[in-house]
């Protein structure tokens, strides 16, 4: 074969992927990219192959690297799945960024510890910036701002970062910055329809009708709809027409979109299960236990009513651009895994987070 490729594939298969570890994978891809170019397939193609069935399509979201004898021998030791194709120039350049995770104060260790766990078992380098370095001015050295859930809607961010704070991250995401929040970090960017909230940076035409009160909501298992099948975050995670996902909720926003500049890639589905007695789930959660602690022992638990009168239909996962710097922002937890699907480090939902971040790479 001339000018010979090495592709990776993210096939979604059910609940599971045709990598049988997507975290290695993609640990692999993030380290390749420092030396190699690496392109992220983000439409079906139909490849030229020897290795599996012919007229074979595989779906987006896979990888794409020049062929190198040492790389073939590395994904043979670490048993990830590959195959050879040839003259493939569709896929869109993955580029190094420098990721800042926040985690001042309005940062919760129980949304930190296992956003960082993915972060690390991805590859994904990045450096930790406290309320004080906002403020100092050291968020503009980043190409993208990782902010992740906290106790509240985002009342405790602004009791660290404060006016000077919040300046510098509207100063960032105007003139450079990517910005990836997570429950009180999606919270955090929204506009409020109410004067008396100073909390929120009302920087993004979406807003969460009940404002602060985040309570009204609590915790428990959600299915989630993607609606926009074909977005990157979503790579490797669709198959078909109609996708849904199971998830962690933890009385995170229920957005609502107030112009067209906002793109609501999956809304809130159905409710599942939590820890009311009526309602608590009937499967092991296995080694998950940022899983378990969202339905043990938390007080504000979600019911059905709850979902259905707060919820439902509002937008769980969203995107929009400032300056053209793109903003996602996630009201449920992907970064606590999967309930009840296999162990949590091989969670599916892991790569919203991972899709996220290569996604503010291209």
């Amino acid at each position: 074969m001339s000018n010979k490729q090495i592709l990776l594939p993210m096939d979604r298969l059910g609940v599971t992927s045709v990598q049988e570890d997507t975290m290695l994978t993609i640990n692999f891809v993030t380290n390749a990219k420092k030396k190699y170019e690496v392109k992220w397939l983000l439409c079906k193609e139909r490849l030229v192959t020897d290795k599996f069935p012919e007229g074979h399509i595989y779906a987006n979201g896979g990888f794409l690297l020049n062929y190198n004898v040492e790389l073939i021998n590395e994904l043979n030791e670490l048993k990830i799945t590959y195959d050879l194709t040839e003259n493939c120039n569709v896929g869109l350049k993955i580029n190094n960024r420098k990721i800042a995770l926040y985690n001042g104060k309005g940062a919760a260790t129980f949304c930190t510890d296992p956003l960082m766990e993915v972060l690390d078992s991805s590859g994904f380098g990045y450096e930790i910036l406290s309320d004080d370095d906002i403020r100092k001015g050291l968020l503009g050295e980043f190409d993208i701002f990782l902010v992740p859930g906290g106790p509240d809607a985002g009342e405790g961010y602004y009791w660290g970062l404060g006016d000077k704070g919040y300046k510098n991250i509207k100063d960032y995401v105007y003139n450079k910055g990517q910005y990836f929040g997570i429950c009180a970090g999606a919270y955090l960017p929204l506009t409020s329809l109410c004067k008396d909230n100073r909390y929120w940076l009302d920087l993004v035409d979406a807003t969460d009708e009940q404002d602060l009160d985040y309570w009204r909501t609590g915790t428990g298992f959600v299915r989630i709809k993607i609606l926009d099948n074909k977005h990157p975050i979503m790579s490797g995670l669709t198959a078909g027409g109609v996708n849904t996902l199971d998830m962690v909720y933890w009385e995170g926003p229920a957005m609502k979109p107030l112009s067209s500049n906002v793109n609501v890639i999956a809304t809130y589905n159905d409710f599942i299960a939590s820890g009311h007695i009526n309602n608590s789930p009937r499967w092991d959660l296995l080694d998950n236990k940022p899983a378990f602690e969202s339905v043990n022992g938390w007080y504000n638990v979600l019911t059905s009513d709850r979902f259905n009168n707060h919820l439902k239909g509002t937008a769980a996962m969203l995107e929009t651009k400032i300056n053209n710097n793109k903003m996602l922002l996630y009201s449920p937890h992907a970064e606590f895994g999967n309930i009840g699907i296999g162990e949590r480090s091989k969670s599916q939902v892991f790569q919203l987070i991972t899709n996220g971040l290569l996604y503010l790479s291209i």
